[in-house]
């Protein structure tokens, strides 16, 4: 799963990129120890074939995801936290303007 973002992103060169795509490095150790490393690309090709992340920077890179045990031990968690991921970028980004594309 990744996260579209439908709305136009500066990036620290100062270039506008729309409808990019948030990848999700998810690390989960315990209820109380998780975090996401989010990495932005232009497109889903750029994030197949390696290509280096955009220099976002004005968007969250990294995640707290403050699980709480209900939610780690449950059956829903990577949408849980696409959704948690999805709420931060909003913050930036403005409500509505994130998808969760499989």
């Amino acid at each position: 799963m990744a996260i579209n973002i439908n709305t136009t992103v500066t990036t620290d060169e100062g270039f506008e990129v729309s409808n990019i795509f948030a990848y999700l490095n998810i690390y989960i150790l315990s209820p109380e120890s998780n975090w996401v490393n989010v990495s932005y690309f232009k497109s889903q090709e750029d994030w197949t074939n390696g290509k280096q992340p955009l220099n976002a920077s004005e968007l969250p890179n990294q995640v707290q995801t403050e699980l709480t045990s209900e939610e780690f031990w449950g059956d829903g968690l990577a949408t849980l936290i696409h959704n948690k991921c999805k709420s931060k970028i909003e913050e930036v980004t403005g409500d509505d303007t994130t998808t969760i594309v499989q």
